[in-house]
């Protein structure tokens, strides 16, 4: 079994192997990128490449014999300690190839769980990336033992030994273990999750606003721009994993809070997403999504892409969206975001860093809650004081009024608030 990938921000010397379809071909510079910025981030640094059109991946090794011998010397020429794979490898091909290039493979998935370890802050955080590794792990328990089927001389018949069965026993034990695990694992996130869910629910008179896009896309820095938050903002890939909410001004609505969310990146693994299942309830129950795009970007469309596809496998897909174009002081085409602006009802450019485009998004949020706004007199007794200040806690007040022993209230209200209003037995309420 391989060792996890060292956590030493010394420069590990690796070798990338990407491997894309043949209509995929015109992606292979673009995954090339990212994968060295995600090695970076990691630590590691790209001495070598191999380049692998893999319409049908090989069972045994994904990239084929001929391939696997060439990485083989690749490495040893290069003095590569480590290799890792653009695509996520079964156990068997991940071990087949280690076998063959006498260095430890990894993959991409477990490159991104391993990154996520490193960036995890909160408790919540680390317990998620922990479930999703174990989960990871637990298919890979054979490989720990595999040495012990070169001892199986003397073992009688079939191979079934001592040594055979001590070997299975382990890994029997081994599996019991880390099933426990990930149930202890899981118990830990459930409860975490119910007071999540809990404190979200309690902002029922806010009107909930979250940050979603690709990862290094700018939410951060942009979270900071709108709000007095004081976030992490840095210029690398997963600086922040940890949900924060911070109040959001705005000129005519005082009640709305902004959520900063865990970015989102390309074959985002399910088990990430499984783990984060607390942390993601912000972008599932929010009113609106600010989806951050990085416009500096050439593979702006396929960062859109990634984002929209992890939002719907999330359930978040129906929640109302501003497709925010950020960095737009160093876009990469004009053209392209003009092109793309076009598909989407709202959209807005903006420079989180610079403060370009700030006030027309801010008006762009307003506009969104006035949609789902309403204006209603609501009469009810003027001795209730609890009554009242709950409606000029949840409403903007427009005008009031008293008639005799009630008070008469104009007010605005979002669809949440009228719909508990209207419920109300103490309320008579008029549009």
């Amino acid at each position: 079994m391989k060792q996890p990938i060292p956590t030493s921000r010394e420069s590990v010397p690796a070798v990338l192997v990407i491997t894309t379809p043949t209509e995929r071909k015109a992606e292979e510079d673009d995954r090339t990128a990212e994968m060295t910025s995600l090695l970076d981030t990691a630590g590691r640094s790209v001495v070598g490449r191999i380049l692998q059109h893999c319409d049908k991946p090989v069972p045994a090794t994904y990239i084929g014999t001929g391939k696997v011998e060439e990485l083989a010397r690749l490495v040893i020429e290069r003095g590569a300690d480590e290799i890792y794979f653009d695509c996520s490898l079964s156990p068997r091909q991940q071990g087949n190839v280690q076998d063959v290039a006498k260095r430890a493979v990894y993959d991409y998935e477990w490159l991104i769980l391993e990154i996520f370890a490193g960036n995890a802050r909160t408790e919540e955080a680390k317990l998620a990336v922990e479930l999703a590794r174990a989960e990871y792990l637990k298919g890979r328990l054979r490989r720990m033992w595999t040495h012990l089927d070169r001892q199986r001389a003397g073992g009688g018949p079939g191979g079934s030994g001592f040594l055979t069965g001590t070997g299975e026993k382990q890994i029997e034990m081994d599996r019991r273990l880390v099933r426990n695990r990930i149930q202890g694992l899981r118990d830990k996130l459930e409860g975490i999750a119910g007071r999540r869910e809990r404190v979200v629910a309690g902002r029922n008179e806010c009107f909930k606003v979250a940050l979603v896009g690709y990862t290094n896309a700018g939410k951060s820095t942009l979270m900071n721009a709108l709000t007095a938050a004081g976030v992490l903002a840095e210029d690398r890939l997963f600086a922040t994993l940890d949900t924060r909410t911070s109040r959001l001004p705005l000129e005519r609505h005082h009640n709305v809070v902004l959520s900063d969310t865990v970015g989102f990146i390309r074959d985002l693994p399910h088990g990430l997403i499984a783990s984060f299942h607390a942390t993601l309830s912000e972008v599932r129950e929010a009113d609106l999504l600010l989806h951050v795009v990085d416009s500096s970007s050439h593979a702006m469309e396929q960062q859109i892409a990634a984002v929209e596809g992890v939002l719907s496998q999330i359930g978040a897909d129906h929640v109302p969206a501003i497709v925010v174009f950020n960095k737009s002081d160093r876009a990469y085409s004009r053209t392209l975001v003009g092109s793309c602006k076009k598909r989407y009802r709202n959209a807005v450019s903006v420079s989180a860093l610079a403060g370009n485009g700030l006030p027309e998004l801010r008006e762009a949020i307003s506009q969104v809650i006035d949609r789902r706004l309403a204006r209603l007199t609501v009469r009810f007794s003027a001795a209730d004081g609890a009554l009242g200040a709950f409606i000029r806690r949840r409403a903007r007040i427009e005008d009031e009024q008293y008639e005799g022993e009630d008070a008469v209230l104009t007010i605005i209200a979002d669809e949440a608030l009228q719909a508990e209003l209207r419920e109300h037995p103490k309320l008579v309420v008029s549009a």
